[in-house]
């Protein structure tokens, strides 16, 4: 009999799960470690950072995997799943595929390093003694392969005017404390950070604060989740974000920057002329955007004040705003200060990734710098290191959704299952590099809000594959499937179509999804 080979997973939220389950089916003995006593990740009941009223951003489908969808009637499909919502599909996802059992919860991963001659991993963590006494016991476990999958948010980044805020008499808090309204009501709040973190909890608070200000630099795009003044009330990024139509024109970055600009501005309705939240970044410059569905209405109500400068100095519960980083308050300055009392202060300075557990070594090999926070690791399609064997990373960037978590789990398993060939150390490098000349674009209004083009990143891996459709064909034998995956939806089941593990229910989950976005009939199966 064979023996099984072994997958160490470190992190239970979705690309962990996806993981497993992806390991699993395939044939592994798989362990997922998890620090916490729950599964989810950002979205889990008990440790989460999504707060109480938060919703996810784009729609169910998006927000699925390829192979597990809302087990609801159409009628009852949460279109902007809250966070109950979805820690309950990631519960029945985990117990649909039996991988709860998997894994090892209340469980800190401390150490994984290497076994020279095998090629083969240690892993070292630690759990607390159930007997009371607090005590953490240490286990060490060797694997075939490890999985990285603790997640692009599973630090809070440290806060960048610690010095500034020192003096503040109020309470500080950060965005991962933050759960509800309740602790604010009658409250003079400054947030600082307006992106989306603080432009959603600015949204949460402000019924029930006396006041909220946004500390911000600069502006962004507001967009809210729905199409507004449109009768069928489509999902903005589902529908115009992650068109395969529009993400395959053949034009330079500017000329899709004027392009993504002009549609934004469009659906913000006209954001360039909102007198309370103006976007003023050139139109050639990469689009920065925020979801939200009732930021600049409460901003036009009054109850939330936008700051344009930063925060200098803090002096009992006043703050001084100016227009640079003195450090200190200046008297040469004030005609250009700004100063409010505020009762506490969110500071929503973003989330950096984990790799406490890996040594100086990997961590070289992995090219890791905390100083590029929005690309602190290169690696081949966020996933392959040339200079590692039989160890991988899934979820790891920016503004990865399931979507991609799935088709980066998939690669990786089917390559150690020897389903598909791995990349071979040329095609890394090359792969490489074109991260590394994003990591460069070290100035905001340079680089894309998002690392990778969804469509693009997932359609390549899924050829590598050999899971993506032939869309010319496709266009012949099924031209209703064809526009909707190339003008309409990028669709999780896209990828279920053909390939390892296909779905003979894919089209009918595809084309049904497509009538219940656009308020059609229900198709029979």
């Amino acid at each position: 009999m064979d023996i099984k080979k072994k997958i160490g997973i470190i992190g239970g939220g979705p690309s962990g799960i996806v993981s497993a389950k992806t390991a699993n089916e395939c044939g592994f003995d798989v362990v997922i470690f998890e620090k916490n006593d729950s599964i989810g990740g950002v979205w889990s009941i008990t440790n989460g950072k999504a707060w109480d009223n938060m919703k996810t951003h784009i729609s169910y489908v998006s927000m699925s995997f390829s192979d597990y969808f809302w087990d609801v009637p159409d009628e009852r499909k949460p279109f902007y799943p809250s966070r109950e919502e979805m820690y309950q599909y990631f519960y029945n996802y985990c117990k649909h595929f039996n991988i709860l059992d998997k894994f090892k919860f209340k469980t800190n991963v401390i150490g994984v390093s290497q076994i020279e001659e095998t090629k083969k991993w240690l892993i070292k963590s630690n759990t607390i003694n159930n007997n009371g006494d607090n005590k953490k016991i240490i286990n060490e476990e060797i694997f075939d392969f490890v999985i990285i999958s603790t997640g692009f948010f599973s630090k809070k980044r440290d806060i960048n005017i610690e010095k500034e805020l020192k003096r503040f008499n109020g309470k500080i808090w950060t965005s991962e404390q933050y759960k509800n309204p309740i602790e604010f009501i009658n409250k003079r709040v400054l947030i600082i950070g307006g992106f989306s973190s603080g432009i959603e909890i600015a949204s949460d608070i402000a019924k029930d604060s006396k006041n909220v200000s946004l500390c911000c630099k600069r502006n962004c795009w507001i967009i809210n989740r729905r199409f507004p003044n449109n009768e069928l009330n489509l999902p903005v990024i589902d529908h115009c974000i992650r068109s395969r139509e529009d993400e395959y024109k053949e034009i330079t970055d500017t000329e899709l920057n004027i392009i993504k600009n002009k549609s934004l501005n469009q659906i913000t309705q006209n954001q360039r002329a909102n007198e309370y939240f103006k976007m003023t970044r050139p139109v050639f410059e990469t689009p920065q955007f925020v979801i939200s569905d009732n930021f600049l209405d409460i901003l036009k109500s009054g109850k939330i004040k936008v700051i344009n400068k930063v925060v200098n100095y803090c002096k009992g519960n006043q703050v001084t705003f100016g227009n640079s980083n003195y450090g200190c308050w200046r008297e040469d300055h004030v005609d250009q200060n700004e100063t409010n009392e505020f009762d506490d202060i969110i500071c929503c300075d973003g989330y950096d990734i984990d790799l406490s557990f890996l040594n100086d070594k990997i961590k070289k090999k992995i090219s890791y710098d905390h100083s590029y926070p929005h690309m602190p690791i290169l690696l081949h399609k966020h996933i392959f290191s040339p200079d590692l064997e039989n160890i991988a990373f899934v979820g790891l960037f920016k503004g990865s959704s399931m979507i991609e978590m799935e088709i980066q789990a998939r690669w990786v398993v089917y390559c150690w299952a020897n389903l598909v060939k791995q990349p071979t150390r040329e095609q890394m490098l090359n792969g490489i590099s074109k991260e590394l000349e994003i990591r460069n674009q070290n100035e905001p209004s340079d680089r894309p809000q998002f690392p990778v083009n969804s469509v693009k990143f997932c359609d390549e891996i899924a050829k590598e594959i050999g899971c993506l459709p032939d869309f010319e064909k496709l266009k012949q034998s099924d031209p209703h499937l064809y526009y909707i995956l190339w003008y309409k939806m990028n669709h999780p089941a896209t990828f279920r179509l053909v390939g390892p593990f296909s779905n003979k229910n894919a089209e009918y989950i595809i084309k049904n999804d497509f009538n219940h976005y656009y308020n059609k009939k229900k198709i029979e199966k």
